[in-house]
């Protein structure tokens, strides 16, 4: 088959396939998650088919590699699955609640596919991606809705959120996904010390335009944390840095265990919140009404894979909304109290020791950055089925530590 062994035609259809994929609205039309998956299925089908036409085997040092990174980012999500569907045989939990999981499946593999089709270079596609998706979405808003965009946005986000400048009620420059995934690339580009291009130095800019007018409070919170990481690990010597980073890791681990236990003890949060006039956007609605369905204790099992969504979406329909905008939450009340301990670990603890052993403390350390963001994310948001989120904290670390592989071996060549 011509197409995947052709990389320069694999790279403007990667471009222009995920553009549309990263789109989600165009004006008042929002478009669901089935354009992205069946997006995700074609490029998995063609690394399929690349795999078949290289003799059902992988060539080259950083193919050999791949395998074992669709082994450890897989084996999470095939274990919750598992697990429900274990809970559903004994009766624990509704068939009804069944489903195919496609939504963190297909991501994480096309994150990895793409980087077997195309390179380690397939970040950079991925980012001018996202670019391009932003401007996409933006002018045909501008189109349809003209100029108030823009004042709009600003006073939305930062003056007044009920402000309806120019008859608008939404902002139309808040692309959930998009704008939180783009503090992944600011993080890459932040603790890889890549020189950078010019072309780079551009879409940084617009990056950061684009964080400005999409003004997710989360993400800008996620980016402090990793900021103050960063400039710690500064003040820190080199052989001491991970340990820094695996004493973060255990500290994440309690404080979600706590967070857990908090709003599970009464009205305690929920008072203090109220108590501090602090604006939480309804959530501390949504964080009460899920956590009535379990209780903080090693004997609670959860509720099922994806419960969540499904309840808020039937008997919790009046709160309109369709995730409880915390991931924490959301995998503490589906998984339990120990598979939950078991997921926070896998993530913060085995795979930081991962790339530390396999590709070194750059990379690891690399890794932990975007797990300090991540977390943040998942305190207040949705994003553990977000579609570019996915993509982005998968293909970063691996693509970084390919590189830094083959930049060892080539050292060790040298010097040799």
């Amino acid at each position: 088959m011509e197409l995947i062994n052709n990389k320069k035609l694999l790279r403007i259809l990667y471009i222009v396939t995920m553009t549309l994929a990263f789109t989600t609205r165009y004006g008042d039309l929002e478009i669901g998650f089935t354009i992205q998956i069946f997006i995700g299925l074609f490029w998995i089908i063609l690394g399929v088919l690349k795999f078949k036409d290289n003799g059902c085997c992988f060539n080259g040092k950083n193919d050999k590699q791949l395998p074992k990174f669709i082994f450890l980012y897989m084996l999470p999500h095939v274990v919750i699955q598992v697990y429900t569907i274990v809970l559903m045989l004994f009766g624990k939990v509704d068939w009804g609640y069944f489903t195919t999981n496609l939504t963190v499946y297909v991501p994480t593999l096309l994150a990895i596919v793409a980087i077997y089709l195309i390179g380690t270079n397939v970040y950079w596609y991925t980012f001018l991606a996202l670019f391009l998706s932003w401007c996409l979405s933006v002018v045909i808003s501008l189109i349809c809705k003209g100029p108030a965009i823009f004042t709009h946005a600003i006073i939305q986000a930062y003056i007044n959120p009920l402000d309806q400048t120019g008859g608008l009620s939404i902002n139309y420059l808040e692309l959930h996904d998009l704008v939180l995934a783009i503090g992944y690339l600011l993080i890459y580009y932040l603790f890889t010390n890549h020189k950078l291009e010019k072309k780079e130095k551009i879409i940084l800019i617009f990056t950061i335009v684009i964080m400005i007018l999409g003004m997710k409070r989360v993400s800008v919170l996620g980016l402090i944390f990793v900021l103050i990481f960063y400039f710690i690990l500064k003040k820190v010597p080199s052989e001491k840095q991970f340990k820094v980073c695996f004493i973060l890791g255990v500290t994440i681990f309690v404080l979600s265990y706590l967070f857990i236990y908090v709003l599970s003890d009464g009205n305690i949060f929920y008072d203090v919140i109220s108590d501090l006039g602090i604006n939480v956007m309804g959530r501390n609605y949504y964080y009460q009404a899920i956590m009535k369905y379990a209780t903080f204790s090693p004997g609670f099992i959860g509720i099922g894979r994806n419960v969540v969504t499904k309840i808020l979406n039937s008997e919790l329909s009046y709160l309109n909304v369709g995730g409880v905008h915390s991931d924490i939450i959301k995998m503490y009340v589906e998984n339990g109290f120990i598979l939950f301990g078991l997921w926070l670990w896998y993530q913060l603890i085995f795979m930081l020791k991962f790339y530390k052993k396999e590709y070194g403390d750059n990379v690891a350390i690399l890794y932990f950055g975007f797990l300090i963001y991540l977390f943040t994310l998942y305190l207040t948001d949705n994003v553990e089925v977000y579609f570019i989120c996915q993509i982005l904290v998968t293909m970063l670390p691996i693509t970084y530590a390919l590189k830094q592989k083959g930049n060892n071996c080539r050292e060790f060549e040298r010097i040799n």
